[in-house]
Order: C-alpha cells, then sequence, then structure tokens
C-alpha cells in the first residue's frame, strides 16, 4: 500500500523528514518541500523509514542529479539538491547541533566548501564469478555490487586505476566471495588493500603473491597489501617502494589502509585552520593524531607530543620524527585521557577524535589549565557535547569554522577555537 507523505525537513543523515504529530517518517533522497507517493516499511529499532516511488510535487530545492549512476548508486545522498540549499543545510547542522547545548562561537568564520572530483581514497566492492571480477559500488538498499564506469566525486586517477584494476585482481581474488578493494593515492603515488577472501584457500598462496607483484610492477602501484577482515592489521604482499606523505616538515611513511583526509585541499584546508589558531611559538600536544597531519605543521612552531591509540600511524609518525622534538605515544584517550597534570606543560592542544568524539578526553580538558584548544571533528553532534563540557569547565569558545570536502554526503567537518 502506497501513502502520500509531505516532506516537511532534512534529517543529520540526509534523509527527508514526515512528521505527522509525534510520528516523524524518514524517506531517502527527498527534501523539505516534496511530496511523494511512498512504501512505508515495517519499522525497525523504533524509526519509521519509506521509499519513495514517486514524486508528486517537487521541492523548489530540488535539481536533476549530475551523477549517471545516482540512481542505482549506494553513495552519494545529496546530488539532488541545489547547492545553496546544500551549503546552507550543511552550515545550519552544525549551527543547530551547537544551539542544542546553549552554545555560540564569538565568531562563525567563512565556510570552506570544496569542490568534487578530488577524492583521492575510495574503497570498491569487488566480486569475481567465472573469473570476471565486477568492481564498483554496493546499489542502494542492495547487496549486490554495480559496476561504476564513472565517479563524479573521486579523483580522475583513482578511477582509471580502478578500471585497470579489475582484470589484474582476477588471479588475486577467490571465485564467489566478496572483498573489499581499498584505493588510496598521495600525489602520484598508489596504495592498494585488499580485504577479503583471496586464492584457493581464501588466504595468500603463490599465486596470490606472484600475482600482486605482478600487478603492483604493471600498474606501477606502491604496495599492495591484505587482511581478511575489516579490523585486522593488514599484510604487506609486496611492497615497490615505500608511500609516503609530506606533513608539514615530516616524510611520514604510511602504513596499510592509513587515514588521510579524503582530499588534499581538505587536509590543506583543516590544517590552515588548525594553525591560524594556535600560538606563533609554543609546545604542542595533538591528540588523536594519526599518522601526523597536524602534527609535522605544528612542528614548525615548536615541540609536539602525539597521542593515539593506533599502533601502526604511531610507529610511522615516531619513524619520522628524524631531528625534530616530536613524541608519538600509542594510548587510548578514551580510557586513558591525559589529565590536568599531564597538560600543565602545554601551550596549546589540538584534538581531532573520530565520529564518536572524546567525551571522556573533554572532562580531563575541561578541568586542565591550557591557555588555548583546537577542535577538529567530523560529526557536529558528538562536537557539540564534548565543547559543552569545555565550555562548562570554564573555556570560551572563540570561533568555528565549517570545512565540507565530503561533496554531496551528510557528513561535515569544523575547526573550533577555544581560550581561558
Amino acid at each position: 500500500m502506497l501513502s502520500r507523505l509531505d516532506i516537511h525537513d532534512l534529517a543529520p543523515l540526509g534523509d527527508g523528514i514526515h512528521r505527522a504529530g509525534r510520528e516523524r517518517i524518514y524517506v531517502e533522497r527527498t527534501l523539505p518541500g516534496d511530496v511523494v507517493e511512498a512504501q512505508i516499511q515495517k519499522p525497525s529499532g523504533g524509526i519509521v523509514r519509506a521509499n519513495a516511488v514517486r514524486i508528486i510535487e517537487s521541492s523548489p530545492h530540488r535539481v536533476k542529479a549530475p551523477c549517471p549512476h545516482y540512481d542505482v548508486c549506494g553513495g552519494c545522498t545529496l546530488q539532488h539538491a541545489s547547492e545553496e540549499f546544500y551549503r546552507a543545510w550543511k552550515v545550519e547542522s552544525v549551527r543547530t547541533a551547537l544551539s542544542r547545548q546553549n552554545l555560540e562561537p564569538a565568531i562563525w568564520r567563512d565556510p570552506i566548501f570544496l569542490p568534487e572530483g578530488k577524492r583521492r581514497r575510495a574503497t570498491f566492492a569487488a566480486f569475481k564469478k567465472k573469473n570476471v571480477v565486477t568492481l564498483g559500488y554496493f546499489r542502494r538498499r542492495s547487496h549486490n555490487v554495480t559496476d561504476i564506469s564513472a565517479c563524479l566525486i573521486a579523483d580522475p586517477a583513482v578511477m582509471e586505476m580502478r578500471k585497470k584494476l579489475a582484470g589484474a585482481l582476477t588471479p588475486i581474488l577467490s571465485d564467489g566471495k566478496p572483498a573489499d578493494i581499498f584505493i588510496q593515492m598521495v600525489g602520484t603515488q598508489f596504495d592498494l588493500a585488499i580485504t577479503g577472501a583471496v586464492g584457493r584457500k581464501d588466504r595468500p598462496d603463490l599465486t596470490v603473491y606472484e600475482a600482486a607483484a605482478e600487478l603492483a610492477h604493471t600498474l606501477g602501484i606502491a604496495r599492495v597489501s591484505w587482511r581478511s577482515k575489516d579490523y585486522n592489521e593488514a599484510e604487506v604482499l609486496v611492497e615497490v617502494q615505500p608511500f609516503i606523505a609530506r606533513f608539514g616538515i615530516l616524510d611520514v611513511p604510511l602504513p596499510p589502509l592509513a587515514f588521510l583526509q579524503p582530499t588534499k585541499a581538505g587536509e590543506d584546508a583543516l590544517t590552515a585552520a588548525v594553525m591560524a589558531a594556535l600560538p606563533e611559538r609554543g609546545t604542542f600536544a595533538d591528540l588523536f593524531s594519526g599518522c601526523g597531519t597536524f602534527s609535522g605543521a605544528m612542528l614548525a612552531r615548536g615541540p609536539v607530543d602525539a597521542f593515539d591509540s593506533v599502533d601502526p600511524a604511531v610507529r610511522a609518525l615516531d619513524k619520522a620524527k628524524g631531528p625534530h622534538p616530536l613524541r608519538a605515544e600509542r594510548r587510548d584517550l578514551g580510557r586513558q585521557p591525559l589529565d590536568a597534570d599531564e597538560t600543565k606543560r602545554f601551550d596549546a592542544i589540538v584534538f581531532d577524535p573520530p565520529r564518536a568524539g572524546a567525551e571522556e578526553q573533554a572532562k580531563a580538558l575541561a578541568a586542565s589549565a591550557v591557555p588555548r584548544l583546537v577542535g577538529v571533528s567530523c560529526n557536529p553532534v558528538t562536537f557539540a557535547r564534548d565543547a559543552r563540557l569545555l565550555v562548562e569547565g570554564g573555556y570560551k569558545l572563540d570561533s568555528v569554522q565549517v570545512v565540507d570536502q565530503f561533496t554531496w554526503s551528510h557528513h561535515v567537518e569544523l575547526v573550533a577555537a577555544f581560550s581561558r
């Protein structure tokens, strides 16, 4: 049975919301002002969703999606929104998250919106059947892989490499079993990591090692790695040359599957915003440092202590430090946050946690006397929660800047400055 639904609002994940009294129905790829005919699904986890079958009346904010794969691809979620609406909604999502915590920065810095076509990393779903590899994205609401010949958000060089990979992966992947293919690009270097079954026995054998070496040399890939499941540490199958990223004054040999900002332009924008908020000289801490995206730039202004829970990232950063005054330490800041005594030596601290935020570390920082804090976040809701703790501890929220490098998605980043 189909129902007529008016879309009144947009949820934080980009779904349209139909409101009827207290009831909310979430309808993907709709916008405020749309009137749709939809199939309402059975509630799951207390949430009611619906699939739009037909648009009866279009929102004034609706445009034709520019990607030819938009109707089948499970990737971008907001290509159907006008640029004006899209940008305003992203900024408003940050404002709303802060206002719900009764927070308002002294300064809203101009938002930065970066163009599409610059993503330097992508994960493709792969499936081999009868010696033919399909390499693409999952179809919407499906576990089936659809071949994607073009992607508007990915760097063209990444898509060109993906095109070459399909045939080269044939002797590596296991028949009839899915795998993920992660491609990452730094400058002109490529790194490849395979997650899933490979070889005849679902793990590397001589044929896999030989094929990986052939693939790396033929396609000009710096390194090929493998792991059986997500969150396992990857095993290097072949390394033709070190895969190195430049962060400020550091050349960091990245481990397999290392986290990088999705675009170089985004990395540069975030780093510039962080550095603008820091003093010209001092002693600094970089919390949730990863491989040193901010640490490398901060070193130009003084000694840096970097902390992260991911051992390969910490090892890479420690290896890269050379003669520079950098100390890298493996530490789970959720379970063992830096306390007030440990922070006394720092003139400023930068924190860039994962999407879950840094609640325990924020509580500890709120009790500290560090004169300057700079927060970077990819989740306005958890950031606002943590910022509330800092403000309640005596910090002032000086500024917030929105940075959008996740074009056509609901994701948005920000950089915020705090002072005592």
